[in-house]
């Protein structure tokens, strides 16, 4: 049997898509893959882009995504979805093409033998779970089970696979093929004892108690159990970005999301608490701000993680109570056990006040002309769209906008790569998800900055005629980059914008060359209409383009070294201390 047909056969048991860049030294396995009657391969115009859209499959499957490249700039261009699904924990699997084993450097000081060769795993062993390169047939069925185990347990994260040409057309006997047993292979790691005595007593004493909602639980499918949770204990909570998604705005409790980019009061009630219990969250700086010392100084911090390296970062963030440990074990110990909680009707009736003083959209943003408002934006997309949707948002300010002002409803799916978080993500992500789930709505949130990076790839949703929904929220500039000369360089826009060398196209041009539907946005006076419009075709893909103005603000925004209650614009004394110094 061809070694290529037998990890072809392999795959094609686990998923129905494969993310491709085509290549010469990938030859043979997409010609082993292309067999499968049953299974598609899908022919990205860059590599990158076929990276993303195998990492996106999995949020919207939970089978991990398959992206193959050719060798040396097949594989470099791949870097950017590895990247993405390490820093956001998504198992994701990437296949690269290398040259025969014979012209492989190892231990020469050449530096390089074949044409196109480079050193894979040495190159991604810093981001990924697994790599390996396969330098002997006989070991094929071991490495194919190992790299999907590794992928999806414990914390879950991307794995390569580098296959010399040679390998690929090896003759192999799959009965003689030894398997992957992770009990004699991978050591258990000892986890910390769940302490249910510390929490009962920090639960009883508290009278600010708060939970944050973070990605670990969807990773470890616990979105249920989370909610009885929620709910068993009857406290307020916040969501990280990655989780938003899990409740509609009426769920009871529900405060918002918190951190730098946030909302202000999830970060009023962060700051507030006399007792925080994140779940599956990494609390990062994105969460805590640049000063990690700063946040939640009030609280009792219980923190319930997978990976003991994120108990212990050594940021400034003091954890009174870390819990390494399975959220799936956590939730089966916890749930049965009965929680007596002080009364904390106080709190929830300041958390009330807070939501109902500090709305995202304000009044006076309707009032624009000649340019659309992003929340105005989300407040118009939150209406129209079906409840299956899913939202993906690209990075910079058409992220934020979206996490901060877009209301999800039931059973939608909201995402980005919240991590890593590159320009030119979202594009790409989308044509995974329609993809790996047709009868969803998919709803690409973009900028021109952002498109700009893959915008090859309209070729792709052309091609394939995928109905997705491109917003292009468009002010012809580097938005988040300008804001930030602005702090720090006195408004000296450098490369950010056409006046300073940036190119910006005239995107609904370049889409109609590919024969897809474009609309026009350019103030509010028609913008229900035409999102109605643009969410209801289904004759393929269609581009709207979104006229925002130039400098267009992200707001509330934390400025640089403050606490995360102290968010531009600032508040004054009086005001903040009413919000901050409520309780003694």
């Amino acid at each position: 049997m061809k070694l290529s047909d037998y990890i072809a056969n392999f795959i094609a048991k686990r998923t129905q898509h494969a993310f491709v860049g085509n290549g010469g030294s990938v030859v043979h396995i997409l010609d082993s893959l292309n067999k499968h009657d049953d299974f598609n391969l899908i022919p990205f115009v860059n590599e990158q882009g076929a990276s993303l859209a195998a990492e996106a499959y999995y949020r919207v499957t939970k089978k991990p995504g398959v992206a193959i490249a050719t060798s040396g700039p097949g594989f470099v261009n791949l870097i950017q979805g590895i990247a993405c699904a390490y820093y956001d924990s998504i198992p994701a699997v990437f296949i690269t093409g290398q040259v025969v084993t014979k012209d492989l450097k190892k231990e020469r000081k050449s530096r390089q033998v074949g044409f196109q060769e480079m050193e894979v795993v040495e190159s991604v062993k810093g981001y990924t779970k697994y790599a390996v390169c396969l330098t002997e047939p006989k070991n094929i069925r071991y490495e194919l089970e190992r790299l999907w185990w590794e992928a999806e347990n414990g914390r879950p994260g991307p794995v390569v696979l580098d296959l010399p040409d040679d390998m690929a057309r090896a003759e192999i006997n799959p009965g003689d093929l030894v398997g992957f047993n992770p009990s004699k292979t991978i050591p258990n790691k000892i986890l910390s004892d769940l302490n249910i005595d510390s929490i009962k007593k920090a639960l009883k004493n508290a009278k600010r108690p708060l939970i944050v909602v973070g990605s670990g639980v969807k990773l470890s499918n616990q979105e249920e159990q989370a909610i009885k949770f929620i709910q068993m204990l009857n406290i307020p909570f916040v969501t990280t970005w990655s989780t938003v998604d899990m409740f509609t705005s009426s769920f009871s409790n529900l405060i918002g999301s918190f951190g730098v980019s946030s909302n202000r009061p999830g970060n009023f009630a962060v700051q507030s608490c006399d007792l925080l219990i994140s779940l599956g969250s990494r609390l990062d700086t994105h969460m805590t701000g640049a000063n990690a010392s700063k946040f939640a100084t009030k609280s009792y911090k219980i923190m319930v993680d997978i990976d003991q390296s994120e108990i212990e970062k050594e940021n400034g963030l003091k954890i009174d109570l870390p819990i390494n440990i399975n959220l799936t074990e956590f939730f089966d110990r916890i749930l049965d056990i009965k929680f007596i909680t002080g009364d904390i009707s106080e709190w929830k009736n300041r958390i009330k006040l807070w939501k109902e003083k500090y709305p995202i959209c304000q009044p006076e943003y309707f009032v624009a002309k000649d340019y659309v408002d992003p929340y105005v934006f989300m407040d118009s997309l939150s209406k129209f769209t079906k409840k299956d949707s899913v939202i993906i948002p690209d990075a910079g300010g058409n992220l934020t906008w979206t996490m901060q002002g877009y209301e999800p409803r039931v059973k939608q799916t909201i995402f980005s790569a919240f991590n890593h978080s590159p320009m030119g993500y979202a594009f790409p992500a989308s044509i995974g998800v329609k993809l790996a789930r047709p009868e969803c709505e998919v709803i690409c949130i973009t900028g021109d900055g952002g498109l700009n990076m893959n915008l090859q790839e309209l070729g792709t949703v052309a091609l394939q005629n995928l109905p997705i929904k491109i917003f292009i929220l468009n002010n012809e500039e580097y938005g988040i980059i300008k804001q930030t000369q602005s702090t720090w360089l006195d408004s000296n826009y450098v490369c950010s914008d056409i006046a300073s060398g940036v190119a910006c196209p005239d995107f609904l041009r370049i889409a109609e060359a590919y024969d897809i539907k474009t609309v026009d946005i350019s103030s509010h006076e028609k913008l229900n209409e035409i999102m109605q419009y643009v969410l209801s075709y289904d004759d393929g893909p269609i581009v709207c383009n979104v006229k925002i103005k130039s400098n267009q603000e992200i707001l509330p925004k934390l400025s640089s070294g403050r606490p995360l209650e102290d968010m531009y614009p600032h508040l004054s004394e009086n005001e903040m201390k009413e919000n901050m110094n409520f309780l003694s």
